[in-house]
């Protein structure tokens, strides 16, 4: 349902008919004028048939279509050309609206991962460049995952549009009023909030009453605050409920607004409507995703006398759902254990196997020493699952000033040690992932680690990250790297491979990486 309320025209109709009528703005044609006090328009607000041509010349866009202006009413040969030009005109209108519903649309879907604030402020930078001097953006605050709101939405109540954004002219006076404006929320018998409450449009192409849009802190009205005569209103919708509103407001100097600027307004705000909404889910469930992920993995890394840790878990770029990747660090019954896996997929049904194996790793490490041991019994609980996992165990004892490290490998890439004078080495690969077959063999290996020397354990992720190439990282640049931060502490060589593997991959993370790090300290440290 449209509204058109309108007031006088300008200048009245006189015996022969001539209006006189104001024209077009921005190319795309004003209401005609019927008569005093009334504007009239049919339903696709093309000017009707009976007016004459100088009445649709009159409608044109700031230049005249090819340069000429209309003809004086009354010349037979000037009046055909005029018709002409009041045709090429209303073609030319009608472009200019379909060019502009089209930048929005592109503008709304050019970014991978929906953002509600950008796509916001460029639908309303767009319609403050081609359609209005000024554009203003209500919207509804998204719920926070606690449920409370955002604090606008607590004072304003529960479900009350909150200004967004306020565009205007780029002149200094109009910015010192945008910003006291942007504080300005609707209220009741404010145009935006009728809008907002009945779903239904609102054309005022003379708008009379200056409380239209409401006051200014200083007590103005906002329209005599812009100098706004014209003014348009439309709900967003997000497909079942409006969840808030644009309004235009024009100065009058193209033109006021007609029903054809009030049918692509009303497309931009369905199209916005549903950028928002794509925008909430998402944001709703990379929160669900990352609550859920961080339950996944340890709080914190316990501290151990000798030893240090660190770990840095990095989710996909696409972290909608839950990640497979796990790590913990735990005591074991002898000295401690840690463990790396990833289980394959993602989702709610990648993360019940990946807490099933992360908890067991630590169950039966409390009970058996040999990591062969653990990892065949962890194979034993997961053959029940629909997924594998790969992973890798090393179980951490003393031995005089180092540590030795026995390694239990499934599937997975495998372990590196970093030595305190920046030799590289590779721990042996091999092993079936867990959860595949009852006959399980996992890899095995045994290192002796002395003072300074780090064990680093790291997820797939790590070596199939890819440029735009399509090149993969792989292990030569992730050695290349630890070598080259070998003598910070271990938070910061993983700091280094992170930012080294972001910037590998220009941040399009396609799959999580994880990696746990454990180095010898020095006895003067410990």
């Amino acid at each position: 349902m449209v509204v058109v309320v309108a007031g006088p025209t300008s200048t009245p109709l006189d015996a022969s008919g001539d209006s006189g009528a104001e024209s077009g703005r921005w190319g795309r044609g004003a209401a005609p004028s019927a008569g005093a006090g009334t504007v009239a328009l049919d339903a696709v607000g093309v000017a009707p048939a009976a007016e004459t041509g100088e009445q649709a010349g009159r409608r044109t866009s700031r230049a005249p279509v090819d340069g000429v202006a209309p003809a004086a009413a009354g010349d037979a040969q000037d009046g055909v050309r005029v018709v002409e030009s009041s045709g090429d005109e209303a073609v030319a209108s009608l472009v200019h609206r379909m060019d502009v519903l089209s930048a929005v649309t592109e503008l709304l879907l050019d970014e991978p991962v929906f953002n509600e604030t950008v796509a916001v402020r460029r639908c309303a930078r767009l319609l403050a460049t081609e359609l209005a001097e000024w554009v203003f953006i209500d919207l509804v605050p998204q719920r926070q995952p606690d449920g409370t709101g955002q604090a606008a939405a607590v004072r304003n109540g529960d479900a009350t549009p909150r200004r967004q954004v306020v565009m205007g002219p780029e002149e200094e006076w109009a910015e010192d009023a945008a910003r006291g404006l942007a504080a300005a929320d609707p209220a009741p018998g404010m145009l935006p909030w009728t809008v907002f409450e009945t779903g239904h449009s609102a054309l005022r192409p003379h708008a009379e009453e200056l409380d239209l849009l409401g006051s200014c802190p200083d007590g103005r009205p906002v329209l005599s605050t812009i100098g706004a005569t014209s003014v348009l209103c439309v709900p967003v919708t997000d497909g079942d409920r409006p969840i808030g509103v644009i309004t235009l407001a024009g100065r009058g100097e193209h033109g006021p607004f007609s029903l054809l600027d009030l049918s692509v307004c009303q497309r931009i705000g369905r199209y916005l409507g549903m950028v928002i909404r794509a925008s909430r889910m998402y944001r709703r469930s990379a929160a669900v995703a990352e609550s859920l992920q961080a339950s996944l993995l340890p709080r914190r890394l316990p501290e151990i006398e000798g030893l240090e840790l660190a770990a840095r878990y990095t989710s996909a770029t696409d972290g909608t759902e839950v990640g497979g990747d796990f790590y913990d660090a735990f005591p074991a019954k002898e000295g401690w254990g840690l463990v790396l896996g990833d289980v394959v997929g993602k989702g709610e049904d990648a993360a019940t196997v990946t807490a099933t194996a992360r908890h067991a790793v630590r169950l039966v490490s409390r009970w058996k020493t040999d990591p062969r041991e653990v990892l065949a019994t962890v194979n034993e609980t997961l053959l029940t699952e629909d997924r594998f996992v790969t992973a890798v165990f090393a179980g951490i004892v003393r031995r005089g000033e180092g540590v030795r490290v026995t390694l239990g490998i499934a599937g997975h890439p495998p372990a590196i040690v970093v030595r305190g004078d920046g030799v590289i080495l590779t721990a042996s690969r091999g092993g079936v992932p867990l959860g595949l077959f009852e006959d399980f063999d996992p890899g095995t290996d045994t290192l002796d680690l002395a003072p300074g020397d780090t064990l680093l354990l790291h997820s797939d992720g790590v070596l199939e990250a890819c440029d735009a190439a399509r090149l993969q990282f792989g292990q030569a640049r992730l050695l290349e790297t630890l070598a080259a931060h070998a003598g910070g502490s271990v938070d910061d060589m993983l700091g280094a491979v992170e930012r080294s593997l972001l910037d590998f991959c220009d941040g399009d993370l396609r799959d999580d990486v994880s990696m746990l790090a454990m180095r010898v300290l020095p006895p003067s440290l410990n």
